[in-house]
């Protein structure tokens, strides 16, 4: 049954893949509508949200040795670590959706900082709050002037933009698209909206300038994708749309793009997460990790597993 249920999603990201590029061309050949600025009062008295901060981590956690998680694939977890060492600190996690089976191995199991890979606790954020009603295809957000990234010309303070296009310009690297979808949203709810999914150890902060812009583990960017695959929080509309979005990203990490299949997903220069179809599988797997040496490696060893 769960086999089916991840057929079907899979399968509506593929034909809302083909039916959103469509969209696209419409859209980079359309005149786009913005609603002139006007004044406005600034709303006082709302709940300030900290700013996640990246603890102080020496390069090596538990020095000479790897923690593995109970219950984990030892194959698996013997591999990894032969393929990434112990000098560099890291955390993994690969979940098999068809057989349970999993691995999480680590020589440091603190939260670490990520950045452009928070794009999918707000992508996925955004499209809860449109499956519940309190967003829609037709919303329109105001930029201010405290959304705007230093050197991007994309949008215009005061200027009201459609909510389909923001997400498209924060899938394709726009900072200031992510302020303006985070502040319409709520870092407190995008938290709350996590630990729903059981990403209790993850937590966003309030801007995309930020560096990190959240801490997170290895573990929790798996348990994200894996609630995804299994249609848990979202239903399977709206997690094609997701995985539909995540796949505007033309980049692709070293350790994705080693892995033969389909993928789904989001990185930065310390993390990957990805939700990949491959030879019958369908597994998650999450990284983080103080180098991200040896990730084209990482994901041939992966993909040997499946």
């Amino acid at each position: 049954m769960k086999n089916k249920i991840l057929v079907g999603s899979l399968l509506v990201a593929f034909f809302s893949f083909m039916l959103y590029s469509t969209s696209l061309k419409r859209i980079e050949n359309a005149n786009l509508h913005v609603v002139e600025p006007r004044q406005s009062k600034t709303i006082k008295g709302k709940k300030a949200v900290s700013k996640p901060s990246e603890p102080h981590v020496d390069e090596v956690e538990y020095a000479n040795h790897v923690k593995v998680a109970r219950g984990s694939e030892k194959s698996w977890a013997k591999q990894i670590e032969q393929t990434l060492g112990q000098e560099k600190s890291y955390q993994v996690c690969v979940q098999d959706l068809n057989s349970h089976k999993f691995v999480r191995i680590a020589n440091s199991t603190k939260q670490h900082g990520v950045t452009a890979t928070s794009r999918l606790f707000l992508l996925v954020s955004v499209y809860y709050q449109e499956q519940h009603g309190k967003l829609s295809a037709r919303t329109a957000i105001k930029v201010h002037k405290k959304d705007r990234v230093k050197g991007e010309k994309l949008l215009r303070v005061g200027y009201s933009y459609g909510i389909a296009y923001l997400k498209q310009a924060m899938m394709h690297g726009n900072k200031t698209a992510a302020n303006v979808l985070l502040r319409k949203v709520g870092p407190s709810r995008v938290n709350r909206l996590l630990s729903k999914m059981g990403a209790t150890n993850t937590k966003i902060g309030n801007k995309f300038t930020a560096n990190p812009v959240s801490m997170t583990t290895a573990a929790d960017l798996v348990q994200v994708m894996t609630n995804l695959g299994q249609n848990k929080t979202l239903n399977r509309q709206y997690v094609g749309m997701v995985l539909t979005a995540l796949n505007l990203t033309h980049a692709k990490s070293p350790l994705v793009r080693a892995i033969n299949g389909q993928s789904y997903s989001v990185f930065d220069s310390k993390s990957v997460v990805a939700l990949v179809q491959s030879r019958g599988h369908t597994y998650c797997v999450g990284f983080w990790g103080s180098s991200n040496q040896n990730m084209a490696k990482l994901g041939r060893t992966i993909n040997q597993f499946f």
